[in-house]
């Protein structure tokens, strides 16, 4: 994982990290890494 220089991880990650979150999270908190993964994509 690469973390930017302003603390955020860079896109690639965090949507990597989403999406495999979601294959091993709980339903109940599909709803919220489905929002970032989301915001995510849209600022790729």
């Amino acid at each position: 994982m690469k973390w930017e220089n302003n603390g955020e991880l860079a896109q690639r990650d965090l949507s990597e990290l989403v999406r495999r979150l979601l294959d091993v999270e709980a339903t109940n908190h599909g709803d919220e890494l489905t929002r970032l993964g989301t915001k995510c994509n849209e600022e790729e």
